[in-house]
Parts: structure tokens; sequence; C-alpha cells
């Protein structure tokens, strides 16, 4: 075991000593989430946006790192629902999502800065901390959910999360990069709509906190009538987790050494020959002159001066020894 982590540590520091490059970018798009206020399911009406910042250190043409900061708004009503019984429920949420994470990217083939690449895919995984913070509507009115324990148990509004999903990304040129990215985060949570397992003693609590007891026990509004005191009773799911998701697209800058790519060799593995410019090339049926004397002999020069440059013994003094 130790041997193959020796292994591994030293593959990535081979891979980051022998390139390396850094791209800072943003990300747009949409977020949506799954639970208990969806049906386990992505709804259409749970959709909300999403923006992000993020820096990608790539260490080879198939391995990347990335650091993001992501918010994005999810949200889940029981109007939604095709269940009679859920409908009567009758519970919603809303809730802003602020994302930190840290993620490994794979490409699934080279990605190369000056390739002209139409697109390579990628696939990413890693770790996350999110920070949620559930908030219900009543009659106009909306409440943070998290401090009044509607099941009577406490709870975070930090969760850990697992971020996986595939990416597509392009060089438009030299230091510009687009790309597509859609991720679902499976989290160690199930309250990120603060709805989890079982009804309190609603009738004891509309009479020392009426309004958490309104928020916990909603179906009175729409039937007309409390019923039977539902507590112990499930009021959601505790055996599923809470999802949510972000894709939309992402543009990035390359950030290299002041010259560019051309001047840093350790930049040489994301490096390919460029190809010519269509403009120094002659159009079809364009006259080109021949080469004067003069022209001929400096090109001459040129060549030979290079070659002599690159044999050593050129700029080594030769010393000859004396003889006795």
């Amino acid at each position: 075991m130790r041997r193959t982590s020796l292994l591994i540590t030293c593959f990535f520091v081979v891979a980051s000593l022998k390139a390396q490059y850094l791209e800072v970018g943003t990300q747009l798009g949409l977020s949506n989430y799954s639970g208990d206020l969806s049906e386990q399911s992505v709804k259409k009406e749970g959709f909300g946006s999403m923006i992000g910042i993020f820096g990608r250190y790539n260490f080879t043409k198939y391995l990347s790192a990335k650091a993001s900061l992501t918010k994005g708004a999810i949200s889940g009503s029981d109007s939604n629902a095709k269940s009679t019984a859920t409908r009567k429920r009758n519970l919603n949420f809303r809730s802003d999502i602020i994302e930190l994470s840290a993620t490994g990217e794979i490409n699934l083939s080279p990605f190369n800065i000056r390739a002209e690449q139409t697109g390579v895919p990628y696939f990413f995984t890693g770790f996350a901390l999110a920070h949620f913070n559930p908030q219900a509507q009543m009659r106009g009115s909306w409440y943070d959910l998290q401090p009044l324990q509607l099941e009577g148990k406490k709870y975070s509004k930090y969760a850990f999360a697992i971020p996986f999903g595939l990416g597509m990304k392009f060089n438009l040129t030299y230091k510009i990069n687009f790309g597509l990215e859609f991720g679902a985060r499976k989290t160690f949570t199930d309250y990120l709509d603060d709805v989890s397992a079982y009804y309190p003693d609603v009738i004891s609590l509309r009479k020392t906190e009426p309004v958490v007891a309104a928020l916990a026990y909603r179906s009175p509004e729409l039937t007309g009538e409390f019923g039977d005191d539902p507590m112990g009773t499930d009021r959601g799911n505790p055996n599923n987790k809470d999802w949510y998701f972000f894709g939309g697209l992402t543009i990035s800058v390359n950030l290299t050494d002041k010259y560019g790519l051309d001047f840093d060799e350790k930049y040489e593995v994301f490096k390919e020959h460029p190809k010519p410019s269509l403009h120094a090339l002659p159009k079809e049926g364009e006259f080109i002159p021949p080469l004067s004397k003069r022209h001929k002999k400096r090109k001459y020069q040129q060549r030979h001066k290079k070659k002599l440059f690159k044999r050593k013994s050129y700029l080594k003094p030769v010393v000859k020894k004396r003889s006795h």
C-alpha cells in the first residue's frame, strides 16, 4: 500500500514538474434538486439560476484539478406532485446553495491549447462543502425553517457532498477556453428542503408555537379542517438523502508567462507545431518571383551559421598539447 501511494505521488510530482499551467474562469447555468418535495426526481418547476468562479490547474493533457465557488438556487413544492396525498401535504421550500468544491478532471482524449480541437470530453469527481438555508412561504411571508426545527430535530446548514459529472471543453484560442458541464451532487443530508422524517406533536405546538405548528402541518390550509393529530406519521422519507445539480456554460482564460506558451519549456507538452499561416502561402495562380543571388547567398549563410553553432566543438577553444 505504501509503495502504491509513493508511486502515485511520484507520478503527480513528475507530471507537475514536466508541464503545468493555470486557467481561471466563470460558469453560468441552471440548478435543480431532487428530494422529498420533488418526489425524488428532477422537476422542471424546480430550475433556478447558477453562477460561479473557478480555477483549473492543468498537470498534463489528460489530468487537471479544479477549485470552484458556486451559488445556485433550488426549490420544490407539493403543488407540483402527481400524487393526491402528496399535494394534500402542501409543503414548499426554496434555498440558495453556496458550494465550495475541489475536483479532479480526467480528459478522455488529450486536451491541447494549440490543437484547435472541436471538443474534448472529460469526467470529474471530488468533494464539496455546501451551505443551504431552506425557507417556506406562508400567507405571503417567507420563514427560515432551520431554527424552527419543524420535525423536532436540529440539523446543520452545512453539508458535505460528492460532486461528479461530465463536461466538454474547447480551446477557442491559445488563451481562451469554452466549455459545457453538467454535474450531480450526492449530499449527506436529508434537510435541503427541511423535510425528512415524522410530524411532531402539532397539537402541543399550536398552544405554545402556533407559527411553528402551522408550518410543520399545512394540510389544514387546503382541507379547511385540522383532522387527526399527525404526530409520528411520515412527513418525509428519511431513507433517501437529497441531491442537487449544477449545469451550464464555462469560459476561462489561460494564465501563462508573459511571453505566452511559445517561450517557456515547461509548456512544451501542451504545444504542437503551429499550422502554416494562410496569408504566408501563395494564392492559386499567383506569380512568385525568383530569389536574387544576394538573397540566395544570405539564406545559405544563415543555414550554415546555424549548423556551426549547433556543434559544440565550434564553441570550445582548441588547446594543443605541447610535445616534450
